[in-house]
């Protein structure tokens, strides 16, 4: 014969669809809080890659007196793919190393104390977006509309307008594959106090988006 306890040994089927119902709320209050972490891990790593890229231009601007890349010849040239692959770019000349036959040449080449970064590869951007690159380009006229795809910024975020000097050159940093809410919570990082609502935030200061190639971001580096 059982005992009154032994019979309540065991769950009812009533109380383990009980169970797997507060399981289920659980995670459907849980699971999205994990993804949004995940996310924030993923925009902070970036911030803090672009800051990176930010510090090794201006080291080396500091050496060269240029933002622009040296070619062979130790001569600052514009040179706008930004594409680590292409040798005489910015991404490629920073990471190149101060023992490279070009650092012993003609120029400003013996003025470069690099590398200046240690590693900067296009084709793998620090945990969000498709493709990196580091270009350099001539602005737009200075008080120019700034748009979300042409190279100005308003970097004061007052007006709309580029305060990049006309005769400048400018470094920037373009990202590609990055998505509107990653960028809006990035640009939370980069540019916090610029812009009152979202259409304001994807075009003034330093960092702005455009819709095209899955989201790009163009982030604005140093100019000389």
């Amino acid at each position: 014969m059982k005992s009154k306890l032994q019979g309540q040994v065991g769950m009812t089927m009533i109380e383990m669809i009980g169970v797997l119902g507060v399981v289920a709320v659980l995670g459907a209050m849980i699971i999205p809080r994990v993804f949004d972490v995940i996310t924030e891990s993923k925009v902070d790593a970036l911030a803090t890659a672009i800051h990176t890229y930010e510090i090794s231009v201006t080291k080396y601007y500091a050496d060269i007196g240029s933002v622009l890349p040296l070619n062979v010849q130790g001569i600052p040239q514009v040179e706008g793919t930004g594409d680590s692959g292409v040798a005489n770019s910015l991404a490629a000349r920073l990471t190149l190393g101060s023992t490279d036959p070009l650092v012993l040449g003609t120029n400003l080449w013996p003025k470069f104390q690099g590398p200046y970064l240690e590693k900067f590869n296009s084709a793998l951007p620090p945990e969000i977006g498709a493709q990196m690159y580091l270009p350099t380009t001539v602005p737009v006229a200075i008080n120019a509309p700034v748009t979300s795809a042409n190279m100005g910024w308003d970097l004061k975020g007052d007006d709309g307008n580029s305060d990049v000097p006309t005769d400048a050159k400018v470094a920037f940093f373009k990202l590609q594959g990055i998505g509107e809410e990653d960028f809006l919570k990035l640009d939370q990082l980069l540019d916090p106090l610029i812009g009152t609502d979202n259409a304001a935030r994807k075009i003034r200061g330093r960092a702005k988006w455009d819709a095209a190639n899955n989201g790009t971001l163009l982030f604005y580096m140093a100019h000389r």
